[in-house]
């Protein structure tokens, strides 16, 4: 389905990589929401994130679609779907979530009602929630961000002011993402929040209510884990590149000891409904490996800072080199 002309034109971008079935499903909820609002200029973006196109997707569907030959990363990807795309709004939906039946006109509803907002976003609720680490993103991350109105089912009313919409369930207008140049690709989390901060999205962001995705959280302790250490890599390098004070390496190692030894034990396990010791080891973890992806990349950074200015001022070549040449050194 492409954009056609209209009152409005929204392109819904998807990136994806590996989650076919899963794709397949979000791709076929969101053509039942265009088909409802004919009225609307429509098109669905598909960004194959380094890896080949389904087997299911064909010249029939009409769908726009952009192959990257490398792995972009979902920054990277979401960039290369905005430039594709054709619409005055620009959404993006995550590969492995379901929108609620209303999504697309609780948007446009949304785009009427808010004429200075640019960015929209929506709740993201674990499918599963059962699972523990599907109610530690849910009833911990996303109600420490966002407050109660996240623990709502779509029913208390919009929420203008968040610090960031969820890259995976968001849509901007076309003029200020691109006039912020997108999500920064360099980061492998966080794009959406950094992105947030550059647009303003306190002053000129919404989160609307009946824009909902149910979404398939990391279901285990690795996918989990793993998110934590792209995190924190993400806020080493938000510390480096953009040097927001909340990601100074003081407030990140004051943070991570405050959770450990207080916020973990006391009240963050009260919140979800898991076995007391389990929920927190694994929180235990999460700030461990959060806080060594962090070290990690401000060390790198510090690192090839240091060589450039090494280049810039002509320093003495190493040990190494100064064997090449043949000027040995001191003895």
């Amino acid at each position: 389905m492409t954009a056609t002309a209209g009152t409005r034109s929204v392109s819904v971008i998807v990136a994806t990589r590996g989650r076919g079935p899963a794709c397949r499903r979000l791709c076929l909820a969101v053509e039942g929401q265009f088909e409802r609002h004919p009225e609307v200029g429509a098109e669905l973006v598909l960004v194959f994130d380094g890896c080949p196109a389904y087997d299911w997707v064909s010249p029939a569907l009409s769908y726009r679609v952009v192959s990257l030959a490398h792995r972009a990363g979902i920054a990277g990807a979401r960039n290369a779907g905005l430039a594709a795309a054709s619409g005055d709004v620009v959404a993006f939906l995550d590969d492995d979530c379901v929108p609620a039946d209303g999504w697309l006109s609780s948007l446009l509803a949304a785009l009427d009602a808010y004429p200075e907002v640019v960015a929209f976003g929506g709740r993201v609720v674990g499918a599963d929630r059962a699972n523990l680490y599907a109610q530690l993103r849910d009833r911990i991350y996303y109600d420490e961000t966002f407050g109660s109105w996240y623990a709502g089912c779509g029913s208390a009313g919009d929420l203008p002011g968040p610090p960031y919409v969820s890259g995976g369930n968001c849509a901007y207008r076309r003029e200020a993402i691109e006039a912020a140049r997108g999500f920064d690709p360099i980061l492998p989390a966080y794009s959406d929040v950094d992105l947030g901060r550059r647009l303003g999205l306190r002053q000129r962001g919404v989160l609307v209510a009946g824009m909902s995705i149910l979404h398939d959280h990391p279901g285990d302790f690795g996918r989990y884990i793993e998110r934590c250490a792209r995190s924190g890599r993400a806020r080493g390098l938000l510390w480096v590149h953009r040097r927001y004070p909340e990601h100074a390496p003081g407030a990140v190692a004051r943070a991570i000891l405050g959770n450990v030894l207080w916020i973990n034990l006391v009240r963050r396990p009260r919140r979800v409904d898991a076995a007391r010791a389990k929920t927190i080891g694994v929180l235990f973890c999460q700030e461990v490996v959060h806080g060594f992806g962090y070290t990690a990349a401000v060390a790198a950074a510090v690192c090839r800072a240091g060589r450039v200015r090494r280049v810039r001022a002509g320093g003495r070549p190493g040990r190494a080199a100064r064997r090449r040449m043949g000027t040995g050194g001191p003895r």
